[in-house]
């Protein structure tokens, strides 16, 4: 998603982040320019039931995004056909590398789980998700993956700025990991695939860090291309 509305723009590791006046849906924020006022604001908006509803992970476990209020959340979403080595592989590749960075930090940091989301749910049943998630070597402490309803995957995934339709068999998508702070408040938008870990994993330990409601200013994001 690209923002008309974009302000103080920061480098980290090569890549270019942009304050954004506004953000994805799902946790309160206005998913468009619309409402925006001359400050730049908008009134404060609803957070999704969604955050609330308990999808299926691949123990076959209940979970909601509620869950893991007081943790920092890393959201990216996924199908396990994904033919693309660098699509929905390197997602999870992503995730795969931050968290063995994450695991090894000598800091304490242990408030952190990543949420591996599919949009393929009539085919990534919980068993086919805890087999993917073996061969990346997921620790189940950390690291879920996600299924449930067509329409709640559909619904979650269009507040969180992800397109996904399906074409020839397959599932044609854009990208989104979303970074969500400890009091469950968007931090971060990444808008794209490739070789992302070391972003991730320095996004996260600052969203570990928060202890209170983060301002609409403080969310960054960057633009899609």
């Amino acid at each position: 998603m690209r923002s008309n509305r974009l302000a103080q723009a920061v480098v980290f590791g090569g890549l270019m982040f942009f304050a954004a006046s506004h953000a994805p849906g799902l946790f309160g924020e206005s998913a468009t320019n619309e409402g925006v006022g001359l400050a730049g604001k908008t009134p404060p908006r609803k957070r999704s039931p969604l955050l609330d509803y308990k999808f299926t992970n691949e123990l076959g476990q209940a979970v909601s995004i509620s869950d893991f209020h007081g943790q920092a959340l890393a959201i990216t979403f996924f199908f396990t056909r994904c033919p693309m080595p660098e699509f929905c592989p390197r997602l999870s590749k992503n995730f795969q590398e931050a968290s063995r960075k994450l695991s090894a930090s000598s800091e304490g940091f242990t408030n952190w789980h990543f949420l591996s989301i599919t949009f393929d749910p009539v085919i990534d049943t919980p068993a086919v998700l805890k087999a993917y998630a073996e061969r990346y070597e997921y620790d189940p402490r950390h690291w879920s993956f996600l299924t449930g309803p067509e329409d709640k995957i559909r619904e979650f995934a269009r507040l969180s700025g992800v397109k996904a339709d399906p074409d020839n068999g397959l599932i044609n998508h854009n990208f989104r990991t979303l970074i969500i702070d400890a009091t469950n408040h968007l931090q971060m938008v990444f808008p794209m695939g490739g070789d992302l870990s070391e972003a991730i994993v320095s996004e996260m330990r600052k969203a570990g860090a928060v202890a209170r409601p983060r301002s609409r200013e403080a969310i960054t994001t960057i633009p899609a291309k």
